[in-house]
């Protein structure tokens, strides 16, 4: 009887030749492969180097791109890789949340709507009472109590700043977040906003526009225009309630705080309580600063509270230079790399010549 002695076959040896041929066969394998994935890149790349407009240009053309060639899924993959660049510093940011004081910042929108600013101040006398108690000031509800602002001007929050500034004057001061991005002007800031809109919309979806409705801008206009506008909405309903209703005036007449704002006497009529603080307010509105050089129109200012994950996701994926709205937009050394890989595989072939 034989008995199997358990012990694995010797393994086939095989020549320099052999090997060679085999070493050889992988390489055109690779080369193959690597040659398909990188003209689908650079097809890509290719497109965006090609149409994606520069910042500066402003968020109109940066939405017309993002919205015709830059709405392809694979050229949102590509604006969402800004670390990936092979330059992280290009669009790298220095965020941070501080306290600003609105005197110093400018809007980028070209209207703001009269009622927007003066609906909460003036209809709901807690909201007024905090608005001028000083200190830093939170606008809004928790978890969008910001106003998102890079470095003097606004992006985020124009009705919040000018809210404030309706009864705190040029001096009060409010909570901000700056994305600390490179540029500083309207238009590149603006367009780098649109890129981050898109950067979350990585199913293609288009990068919304602003809806325009009929509004009582008040920018540019005199304290007088302004004190005749509020004077106009007195008593009517706005999205927090009565307008400068008697009962607030009362309020405002036995509050010594409210009282010593407004310059209004103790022993002060309703009306005459209305009238200073309209009077307060318009010459507060009026000293707004106007819109910083480069404000697009209305319907081109970006909706970060539209973007997947809204405006949080938006200035999360800008302040961490995650969003390519910038050359380079590639990294170089991409295909380098794998070329390297190639090499050493050419240079063991060659080691054998068989």
């Amino acid at each position: 009887m034989h008995h199997k002695s358990g012990r694995k076959p010797a393994a086939r040896r095989i020549g320099a030749r052999e090997l060679r041929r085999i070493i050889l066969k992988e390489v055109s394998s690779i080369r193959e492969q690597l040659d398909i994935d990188v003209e689908l890149d650079d097809e890509v790349i290719d497109l965006v180097v090609k149409n994606m407009p520069d910042p500066s240009q402003g968020p109109g053309k940066m939405k017309d791109f993002l919205n015709g060639p830059g709405s392809d899924s694979r050229v949102r993959e590509v604006i969402a890789a800004g670390r990936e660049d092979g330059s992280i510093d290009d669009e790298a940011a220095a965020p941070q949340e501080i306290s600003k004081r609105i005197g110093d910042l400018a809007p980028t929108q070209l209207d703001i709507d009269l009622t927007k600013s003066i609906a909460f101040p003036l209809s709901r006398f807690d909201s007024l009472k905090k608005m001028i108690s000083g200190g830093t000031q939170r606008i809004g509800p928790p978890g969008n109590d910001t106003i998102v602002i890079n470095g003097g001007i606004i992006v985020d929050g124009h009705h919040r700043w000018s809210g404030l500034f309706s009864v705190a004057g040029p001096d009060g001061q409010i909570a901000a977040f700056d994305l600390g991005l490179p540029e500083k002007d309207a238009a590149s800031t603006l367009a780098a906003a649109q890129a981050g809109i898109a950067a979350t919309l990585d199913g293609g979806e288009p990068v919304p526009s602003a809806k325009v409705k009929p509004g009582t801008n008040i920018l540019g206009k005199s304290q007088e225009d302004i004190a005749n506008m509020i004077r106009s909405f007195v008593g009517k309903k706005s999205q927090a309630g009565e307008i400068l209703s008697d009962e607030f005036a009362q309020m405002a007449i036995d509050d010594d705080a409210v009282a010593s704002h407004f310059d209004i006497d103790r022993d002060a009529t309703a009306e005459d309580a209305k009238e200073a603080i309209i009077e307060k307010v318009a010459s507060n509105l009026a000293a707004m600063s106007q819109p910083a050089e480069g404000s697009p129109d209305r319907t081109d200012m970006p909706q970060l509270d539209k973007a997947k994950g809204g405006v949080e996701a938006v200035v999360g994926a800008l302040s961490q230079g995650e969003v390519n709205y910038k050359q380079p937009i590639a990294q170089e050394s991409k295909e380098s790399n794998s070329d390297l890989v190639l090499e050493r595989w050419q240079k063991l072939a060659g080691l054998i010549s068989g």
